[in-house]
C-alpha cells in the first residue's frame, strides 16, 4: 500500500523528507524554514506551509490555519507539519474502525505539546481536556484554542497521584519527561503539578470517552491514574521511552484484566472496552 492511513504519504515521499531533515540538523532555523516552505510547495501530497517568527513563538501557516509552536521548533515537527499537522496527529492517535473520536465524545489529550491531536478532536467532541506541563507549550495551546469554550487547558501533567514532582526539561520541547528524556539534553528541571484522571474528573460533571496518552515514559502511571474510570477508547504511545523499554506488554496485561481488547500499530497501542 503506497499511501497508508499512518504513516502518511508514499514511501518515496517519506524517504525524501527524512533525507532532507537529516541534512538540516546543523542549519539555522530560518534556513530550515525556507527549505521546508519550498519542499512542501513543490512536493505533492505535502501541505504547502509557511513560517512566521514572533518573540516567543513560531507560527505555522497551512490550509488557512495558524498553529502556534514554541520557539525553536523541534526538528521532528518539520516532518509532522509537512504532511499537515492536524491530519497527521489525528491519524497517529486513531485506528479506523477500532478507536476513533466520534461526535459527542469527551476527549483527554495527555502530553499535548501544542494540542495537535486536539485540533481535530475538538471539531467533533463535546469536550476536550488537554494536559501539558510545559509553560511554553501551554502558551501555544491557549493561542491555538482561543475562543473554544469546550476545550479545557490544564497546565499540569498526569500521573498516578495528585502531587508535585520534578520534570526534566529537554532542549527539545517535545521531550520533557519525569524520567530521563530520550532525545535532546536536559537543560533544567522544575517542579510541576500532576493529577490523577479519576480525581480530575470527580471535579467535573463528565466522564472521558476517549483517552490519548503520550507521557514520555510514564504511560503506565497515567493509565493507573484512571482508577475505576473506563473510557470506551484508549490510545497509548508505547515507544521505548521508559528507560529504553516499551511499556506495551504491561499495559496490554492491564487492559485485558479490566475487559479491553487491543490492537497494535507500530508504537501505538489502541484499546476499546469490550461490549457486554
Amino acid at each position: 500500500m503506497s499511501n497508508p492511513y499512518f504513516p502518511m504519504g508514499s514511501r518515496r515521499v517519506r524517504r525524501l523528507e527524512n533525507s532532507i531533515r537529516k541534512r538540516c540538523v546543523n542549519l539555522p532555523a530560518k534556513r530550515i524554514e525556507n527549505i521546508y516552505s519550498v519542499f512542501t510547495a513543490l512536493m505533492p501530497p505535502l501541505v504547502n506551509t509557511k513560517f512566521q517568527h514572533e518573540p516567543n513563538a513560531v507560527i505555522v501557516r497551512q490550509q488557512g490555519q495558524d498553529i502556534a509552536f514554541p520557539n525553536p521548533l523541534p526538528l521532528i515537527k518539520y516532518s509532522h507539519v509537512s504532511f499537515g499537522y492536524k491530519e497527521i496527529l489525528k491519524r497517529k492517535y486513531t485506528l479506523p474502525g477500532f478507536v476513533e473520536v466520534t461526535a459527542g465524545d469527551v476527549v483527554v489529550d495527555c502530553g499535548a505539546f501544542v494540542g495537535g491531536f486536539s485540533l481535530s478532536a475538538c471539531e467533533v467532541a463535546s469536550e476536550v481536556h488537554i494536559f501539558e506541563p510545559s509553560i511554553q507549550n501551554v502558551a501555544a495551546i491557549k493561542r491555538n484554542f482561543e475562543g473554544k469554550r469546550h476545550v479545557h487547558v490544564n497546565s499540569c501533567g498526569l500521573f498516578d497521584a495528585d502531587k508535585e514532582v520534578m520534570i526534566n526539561l529537554s532542549s527539545s520541547a517535545v521531550e520533557h519527561s519525569l524520567l530521563e528524556p530520550d532525545d535532546g539534553t536536559v537543560v533544567s528541571s522544575e517542579k510541576i503539578n500532576v493529577r490523577r484522571l479519576d480525581s480530575y474528573f470527580s471535579e467535573h460533571s463528565s466522564q472521558p470517552d476517549f483517552v490519548k496518552i503520550e507521557a514520555e515514559g510514564v504511560e503506565i502511571e497515567v493509565f493507573d491514574g484512571l482508577g475505576d474510570l473506563r473510557p470506551a477508547k484508549i490510545a497509548i504511545d508505547v515507544s521505548p521511552e521508559r528507560n529504553g523499554e516499551s511499556p506495551a506488554e504491561i499495559l496490554q496485561q492491564k487492559l485485558e484484566a479490566i475487559g479491553y481488547e487491543h490492537q497494535r500499530r507500530f508504537n501505538m497501542l489502541f484499546a476499546r472496552r469490550k461490549s457486554t
